[in-house]
């Protein structure tokens, strides 16, 4: 199964951007926005602030006792202490801090120590929710819920408004059809009528034939001569 978000940079890699020091997480390349959602239950242990290196960030004391740091964040939406479950919104993914671009910088911290957050990030991946819209829809909270709803009832609204214009557009044209046709008829049955005065042969009779089959077939649809 192919990974939602590409690893920018692995557990463990020594880069210049750290002025050589060993990153102590994962980072997840994603678009800003991207909505971030705890992977286990657990507390809010730390929330912190444009702070130099992880910038906004989350702190998640698991309850196994392990800790889930999420760094860089565009806004968190969680408070110290707390209780989370597994799917519960923490915030959405930016790039503030020490970053240069956006991405969630992942990391695990068990028993005191930094540890490699490897074997969490199928869970990172598949907690990570879509990009989130502006203003109080941001988070999926009840505004949103009630928003989503409601577009979607709207949308059920517009299509059933249109199908309804539709067919009555299509009735609309079927009766001027159905007019134009009754007008060819009079005119072809005036035009033989002509050219039967005038001598062509039969023009009487077949004026009265067409005017006959005409009439038929309004009859058979429907339709009047009024």
């Amino acid at each position: 199964m192919p990974m939602k978000f590409r690893i920018s940079s692995p557990y463990g890699v020594l880069e210049e951007i750290r002025d050589g020091r060993v990153h102590h997480g994962i980072d997840l390349a994603m678009p800003q926005g991207t909505e971030l959602h705890s992977i286990t239950e657990g507390t809010i242990e730390r929330v912190v602030h444009h702070t130099g290196g992880l910038g906004n960030g989350v702190y998640v004391r698991a309850d196994n006792g392990d800790m889930h740091v999420y760094g860089h964040m565009d806004s968190v939406s969680v408070k110290p202490g707390a209780h989370v479950d597994a799917g519960d919104l923490l915030g959405l993914s930016g790039n503030t801090g020490h970053s240069t671009g956006p991405h969630l910088h992942f990391g695990l911290i068990r028993d005191g120590k930094s540890a490699d957050p490897s074997a969490l990030v199928d869970a990172v991946q598949n907690y990570s929710g879509e990009i989130a819209g502006p203003g109080i829809f941001s988070v999926k909270g009840p505004a949103a819920l009630i928003y989503e709803h409601t577009v979607g009832a709207a949308k059920e609204h517009v299509k059933s408004e249109v199908q309804s214009h539709i067919i009555e557009w299509l009735g609309a044209a079927a009766d001027v059809a159905l007019d134009l046709s009754y007008a060819a008829g009079l005119l072809g049955c005036a035009v033989l009528i002509i050219l039967g005065a005038m001598g062509l042969r039969d023009g009487y009779r077949w004026s009265g034939i067409t005017f006959g089959a005409y009439a038929l077939i309004r009859l058979l649809l429907g339709g009047t001569s009024t």
